[in-house]
């Protein structure tokens, strides 16, 4: 299989070619270097992430398709919303995505979608960046409001406490009117 090089614009990149894939698929076993997981980590406004790692199998289908079942595991460390400290997470979830690498024939050629999935992501080329999918895979994984154990929100009192207002029961006010008569 003839190797793609990898794309200098993203911070974690693995591309493969999709027309070389065997009939069966191909397995791919991926992990960021530390260089690597750094750049992600500042693209995901991360504290850390010392851990990205990815299994994937990349198989054609009919019609121009082709299917991603994948596993991301990731240590992430993050900051707390509430009080800022460090937060330490482990990501270890399993995704399944379908691209399309040409444009379908609309002359008597459809592709079958399951209506509860979502429709297929277009491949520019032939090229298929597994890096890539695996970090947008993390971003969509990752708490978007950490927090650490036993932090909890409260409102702040700015000020003096107003002091609270005296209310009238309803029913002083009847007994007022009742002893008047």
């Amino acid at each position: 299989m003839a190797s793609v090089p990898p794309n200098p614009d993203l911070e974690f990149s693995f591309a493969i070619d999709v027309t070389q894939l065997a009939v069966l698929g191909r397995d791919y076993q991926l992990a960021a270097k530390e260089s690597e997981r750094k750049k992600v980590a500042v693209r995901l406004g991360l504290l850390d992430l010392p851990k990205l790692n990815a299994q994937v199998h990349v198989a054609p289908a009919a019609g121009g398709l082709v299917h991603l079942n994948g596993r991301v595991e990731a240590d992430v460390v993050q900051e707390c919303v509430v009080t800022l400290a460090p937060v330490s997470a482990t990501i270890a979830e399993n995704f399944t995505m379908t691209f399309l690498r040409q444009a379908p024939k609309m002359a008597g050629k459809e592709i079958d979608v399951e209506p509860d999935d979502d429709p297929p992501e277009a491949i520019q080329g032939d090229v298929l960046d597994l890096g890539e999918v695996v970090v947008e895979q993390l971003a969509l994984l990752i708490d978007p409001y950490p927090r650490a154990p036993g932090a909890v929100f409260g409102a702040r009192v700015i000020g003096e406490p107003e002091a609270p207002k005296a209310t009238v029961s309803p029913f002083a006010v009847l007994a007022k009117l009742k002893t008047k008569s």
